[in-house]
């Protein structure tokens, strides 16, 4: 390849490189309340509006609600399982498992199996719960029958400050607890702690390939999880961003007055 041919080929590949993403809004919901966005495999999301969990389609259709006053405050969703729905609603330690009408197919609770003061919980993909536990400082791995296969062992000891984390997630056999003051606390499929990502004050964040994705100051970037090389997402502009999501060729974003779902 001569010279001129080989920087047509570098200026090809910067080009493709940085690329801007086209996105058509498919659907702009007005939810000035809403709390918290996720979605499913299939592109349905989710999202907490007055302490109800609203589920839309992929192009914004409303499909089901689910809400129970007498639980307290629904503080998160776990829709890694579409066909079972994780909510967990910390004042009464309970977890309640939705099929997919939003039918009720359990109820778990907490403090009668030793669990004294949950705080954050998600799905296993190895069947199963993960739970922080705010009396021990622990993360805690239950299996399907409610029995303790794995622990982490008092956090605070191990990286010697008093964690109060707002965010639990597993995703490719690592599991990932946010606490706002010190980062993303990583740890492998048996609660053992692996590393620190020192990303502050995020609220949630999602894990997309090799990489974690998040808001900071109003844009959408992505870290890689092995390189740590961080680049920003190009999204549409929106006033008052709170969280995003993307999936197959969806992007979801949440705003302090609306649910925003864009194709692209």
């Amino acid at each position: 390849m001569n010279m001129k041919n080989l920087a047509w080929f570098f200026m090809a590949i910067f080009c493709l490189a940085f690329q801007t993403v086209e996105y058509r809004m498919v659907s702009g919901l007005p939810l000035p309340s809403a709390t918290f966005v996720t979605t499913d495999q299939i592109g349905n999301v989710y999202t907490v509006a007055e302490n109800q969990l609203l589920k839309f389609s992929p192009n914004g259709k409303p499909l089901q609600n689910f809400s129970d006053s007498k639980l307290g405050e629904l503080r998160s969703i776990d829709a890694g399982n579409p066909m079972k729905l994780l909510l967990f609603y910390p004042d009464m330690a309970r977890i309640i498992i939705l099929g997919t009408q939003f039918s009720v197919q359990s109820s778990i609770e907490l403090r009668n199996i030793g669990i004294q003061q949950p705080t954050l919980i998600c799905n296993s993909m190895n069947e199963g719960y993960w739970i922080y536990d705010m009396q021990d400082f622990q993360l805690k791995k239950l299996d399907l029958n409610l029995q303790l296969q794995f622990q982490s062992g008092n956090l605070m000891q191990t990286t010697g400050k008093r964690l109060l984390p707002n965010f639990l997630l597993e995703a490719d056999h690592r599991v990932y607890l946010n606490d706002p003051l010190t980062g993303v606390m990583v740890f492998d499929q048996f609660g053992t702690y692996f590393k620190n990502i020192p990303i502050l004050g995020l609220r949630s964040f999602q894990i997309r390939g090799n990489e974690l994705l998040y808001i900071n100051q109003g844009a959408l970037k992505a870290i890689d999880l092995k390189l740590m090389n961080e680049r920003d997402i190009s999204i549409p502009a929106s006033r008052g961003l709170k969280a995003a999501r993307i999936s197959e060729r969806q992007l979801y974003l949440l705003t302090n007055d609306s649910l925003n779902i864009y194709s692209y």
